[in-house]
């Protein structure tokens, strides 16, 4: 047995004599919740896209406020390294300028030690000859 082949219309023709209206009407309902379904994710997507887009806003613009306050508190440390360094810097330099001085007047004062070492030396050397001078006089005329 062949079944007959038919339109669409006459499908609906068929459907229409054979269940009448409720099934028509079951159809349009049918078609109806498809299109509502469509529409409630056509805008379920576009309100997704729009808080993504908003999220990604909120976190490049968090990501910018991060990035200048690191940026901030490199230069801030920047700037106290270089603070520092200058400090350590001059206190070198003053410590460098102290020592020197300090070793000019150690050599200045061995220097006058070394005269006055000198000049101690000629003098025990004077009294010595001095001392052999007036030994020999004493001697001379002890003797005479």
């Amino acid at each position: 047995m062949t079944q007959p082949t038919g339109s669409p219309a006459d499908l609906a023709t068929l459907r229409q004599i054979l269940f009448g209206s409720d099934l028509a009407r079951l159809e349009g309902r049918d078609g109806d919740i498809e299109r509502k379904a469509e529409q409630s994710l056509a805008e379920l997507e576009r309100r997704l896209e729009a808080r993504l887009a908003e999220l990604s806003s909120r976190l490049s613009a968090q990501l910018d406020e991060l990035s200048q306050r690191q940026q901030a508190h490199a230069e801030r440390a920047t700037q106290l390294l270089d603070q520092v360094m200058a400090e350590l810097t001059r206190r070198g330099d003053t410590l460098s300028a102290e020592t020197r001085a300090g070793l000019e007047e150690m050599r200045a004062k061995v220097a006058e030690l070394e005269r006055r070492k000198l000049n101690v030396a000629d003098f025990g050397a004077s009294l010595a000859t001095l001392g052999q001078r007036f030994a020999a006089a004493a001697e001379d005329s002890g003797t005479g």
